[in-house]
């Protein structure tokens, strides 16, 4: 599956979110600077110093350092905040933001299979920022006040980067599922050999069959094909079957087929859509003629192909065993032939 980020891609994500988070370092040291928060201050010249050195990191590929140190870097400096300023500018508010990245972070380092902290150890670290504030705020007031403006100007800049950051990563999350879903069905249902649906994918087709419809189905087997892997072997068994599965592809696309086991390829369809008589003799002169060369050794393959209609009141099995009944009937009969 290629639902994820390649290892490049991480990194170019990784420079811009260290470069992020400097410039917010930066801006919230002007701020607290103004406000006369000077702890915060300080904090913060060492947070814009530990994101020029994480920079570094990132250069070096120690994106996993980068992960676990930028997030307990930022649990602390929000808890600090927290700690000096109250919750009245919601530095808390972007903990909640930091625990997704950080789990996205582990997803990513998962599907590309390489050592990552598990978002479960770290998560609590950002817990504990948020609720030791709160537990303190609540005995005693915080120390520094921030003026009305600039609180109101902070809790509109994380409410932004909250849902800029979540929402986004929420949606790809989704994205994923579904995707990861479409792929692990496609797997499922069609054989990866030849990329043609395989017989759990005509199983849907069967029961979705209308009783007012008339039905053909036909088997087609590849003749001589044990010699064919006895002579060349089973990789160039494999260029025949492959093969073979482009040259059905090509038939119309209201032609329901699979490979249904070894070197046999069932097919389906409606009488009133196609004239199986013309599309299966069709499909066995194009195989015939078809130009098979594996490794500078040219190849005449053929197939043999038995059909039958559905008739009401009759099993699924007995309308396979039928088609297979006139499938035999066409190998003992001389091969190479279409028999309905």
């Amino acid at each position: 599956m290629h639902s994820s980020l390649s290892f490049k891609q991480f990194k170019k994500l990784s420079y811009f979110m260290a470069a992020l988070f400097l410039a917010v370092h930066i801006v919230m040291f002007c701020i607290f600077r103004q406000s006369g928060v000077m702890p915060m201050c300080a904090v913060n010249l060492c947070s814009i110093a530990f994101y020029c050195a994480m920079l570094f990191l990132i250069h070096r590929d120690h994106l996993r350092g980068f992960v676990v140190a930028s997030f307990l870097e930022i649990c602390l400096h929000m808890g600090l905040a927290e700690y000096y300023t109250g919750w009245n500018s919601d530095f808390q508010i972007t903990l909640i933001g930091i625990c997704v990245l950080l789990f996205y972070a582990e997803y990513i380092g998962k599907s590309m299979h390489v050592a990552c902290t598990p978002a479960v150890f770290l998560a609590p670290a950002a817990v504990l920022a948020y609720l030791v504030p709160l537990v303190i705020d609540h005995i005693r007031p915080a120390p520094y006040q921030l003026p009305s403006d600039v609180e109101f100007f902070l809790r509109i800049s994380w409410a932004v980067i909250l849902f800029g950051v979540v929402l986004p990563i929420l949606r790809y999350f989704v994205y994923i599922a579904t995707r990861s879903q479409e792929e692990l069905t496609n797997e499922v249902l069609h054989d990866k050999l030849t990329g043609l649906p395989n017989r759990y994918y005509m199983s849907d087709f069967f029961r979705k069959m209308s009783a007012d419809v008339r039905y053909w189905i036909a088997i087609a087997d590849i003749d001589g094909f044990k010699n064919v892997n006895d002579t060349y072997g089973h990789n160039c068994g494999d260029y025949v079957l492959s093969s073979i599965a482009k040259l059905i592809m090509d038939l119309p696309s209201h032609i329901a087929a699979c490979r249904w086991g070894g070197e046999e390829f069932l097919l389906a369809g409606k009488l009133n859509e196609t004239d199986p008589a013309q599309v299966l003799e069709s499909l066995r002169k194009t195989v015939a003629a078809y130009p098979f060369r594996y490794e500078d050794v040219s190849l005449r393959i053929t197939v043999t192909i038995g059909a039958a209609w559905f008739a009401p009141g009759q099993s699924i099995d007995e309308w396979i065993n039928e088609a297979d009944t006139k499938l035999y009937a066409g190998k003992t009969g001389g091969k190479n032939r279409v028999v309905i």
